[in-house]
């Protein structure tokens, strides 16, 4: 049996009592923070272009648009749901594979309308989906990183149309072909992360992804095959976009769930940026600080977070990559207290610019030797004054070991929303959430994700 019907049988064997009920949980945060996530976007003008496509160019009445409320086709909702997740960056984060709910859950909000899925068939399609994601992300991620490769465009794509098929409920050999056809369809990039100019691909390209997975649904559906070899083959996936195939990586598939793993975002930007962030704010927590004092800064983390050289840039191109340095991050979180997507809007300032240009980085040696099991960093601060302020932060906030409790989801889910949804709205979306496995359509969930006045941005 090769990876590709092994992970198939698995998805469609694996039962909601198969799950951990902590496992089952992050499920459900999931599909909630995604949700926030993607309000957010439909607020941002990339949002609205996305809406505005996937409405005029791939219309339909199968899946809703978040936010809009306006009804597409199945691949066009998964295209916008996509790109509108993804446009704050503050969808998920695995240490071994990237960003997968902004490709996944936009996937299973909207097979799962067009397909009549319950929720519990959409919580056990996440969980399969992490599953293989993670242990796929684990052998490819560094060769993808020297390549130059986006995740979320060849991971995420597979990984979407894998939950895609068990969520719409296929059987054996059209869920093999979907994956198959999955696999020949990824793609993208990070080229983003270096252009100056005019660029949205950053974000466009988890709609590519979600999209792929309901376009490989749809021609497996329609009967065509893909290559059984897609995955582990000699010219498969893990070739072409790594450098081979370890079996050992799936052998504890089924008893080691790889959702478990799954950090949440509580600021903008990247992933690998928070735990300086989080350290600014211990260090303002213990009383306050005038940043004109600041003379010099010193940041020690893990090799990861430094490297390539747009995490560590401290004049990068535009705002929209700002947020991926670890240097202008920390500047903003110094700058405004905090490092929500707007605050990021600060990030040019004369007072940002001047203390992004002080922080020296470094890769501290106790915490690169236990990576990815630590993940945090060293502050340190110097004043004028000739005094200094520290903090050690071992994991970044929303990570496994330092997990956001349920009122700070609740509280980015506000924050992110603003004025979109009415208070009682999100309530009820998060109540829902919360009981997914008790959902008997998705669509009870989808309809209540639609502005009372949807409003262009």
């Amino acid at each position: 049996m090769n990876l590709l019907e092994q992970i198939t049988d698995y998805s469609l064997k694996l039962q909601l009592d198969d799950i951990p009920a902590d496992a089952l949980d992050l499920a459900k945060t999931l599909v909630f923070d995604s949700i926030g996530a993607g309000l957010g976007g439909y607020q941002r003008d990339l949002g609205q272009k996305a809406l505005r496509y996937a409405s005029a160019m791939m219309a339909g009445d199968e899946a809703t648009i978040l936010g809009a409320g306006e009804r597409a086709s199945l691949e066009g909702a998964a295209f916008a749901n996509g790109v509108m997740v993804k446009i704050l960056g503050m969808d998920d984060s695995h240490r071994s594979a990237g960003h997968i709910a902004s490709q996944v859950v936009p996937v299973v909000l909207a097979v799962g309308e067009a397909y009549r899925s319950a929720g519990a068939d959409m919580l056990i399609a996440i969980v399969a989906a992490y599953d293989f994601a993670v242990r796929v992300g684990r052998q490819v991620r560094p060769m993808q990183r020297a390549r130059g490769l986006d995740l979320k465009g060849t991971l995420g794509a597979i990984s979407a149309a894998l939950a895609a098929a068990r969520c719409a409920g296929f059987d054996r050999e059209r869920t093999i072909n979907a994956i198959a056809l999955a696999a020949d369809l990824a793609s993208g990039t990070e080229q983003y992360v270096y252009e100056g100019g005019l660029c949205d691909t950053k974000d466009l390209i988890a709609g590519f992804a979600a999209r792929n997975a309901v376009f490989a649904l749809r021609l497996a559906e329609a009967g065509f095959y893909g290559p059984r070899g897609a995955l582990d083959g000699d010219y498969g996936f893990f070739s072409a976009f790594g450098d081979g195939f370890d079996p050992d990586t799936f052998a504890d598939l089924g008893g080691n769930f790889a959702i478990l793993g799954t950090g949440f975002k509580p600021h903008g930007g990247c992933r690998h940026t928070h735990q300086a962030i989080d350290a600014v704010q211990a260090i303002q927590a213990e009383g306050p600080l005038d940043t004109s004092e600041i003379e010099r800064i010193q940041l020690q983390t893990y090799a990861y977070a430094t490297r390539p050289i747009f995490r560590v840039d401290p004049n990068p191109p535009s705002r929209e990559v700002a947020g991926l340095s670890i240097r202008v991050s920390t500047a903003v979180a110094l700058k405004q207290g905090s490092a929500w997507r707007q605050d990021f809007a600060a990030w040019d300032d004369p007072e940002v610019r001047r203390l992004r240009n002080l922080i020296d980085v470094e890769v501290d040696d106790e915490i690169e030797a236990r990576y990815p099991e630590l993940n945090g960093c060293r502050l340190r601060i110097a004043l004028r004054d000739g005094t200094a302020r520290e903090a050690y932060i071992p994991n970044m906030k929303g990570e496994p070991e330092f997990r956001m409790t349920d009122g700070e989801m609740r509280r980015k889910f506000s924050v992110l929303n603003g004025e979109l949804l009415p208070q009682a709205q999100a309530d009820r979306i998060y109540a829902i959430c919360n009981n997914l496995e008790s959902l008997e359509h998705i669509d009870a969930l989808t309809a209540l994700c639609r502005a009372p006045d949807a409003v262009f941005a």
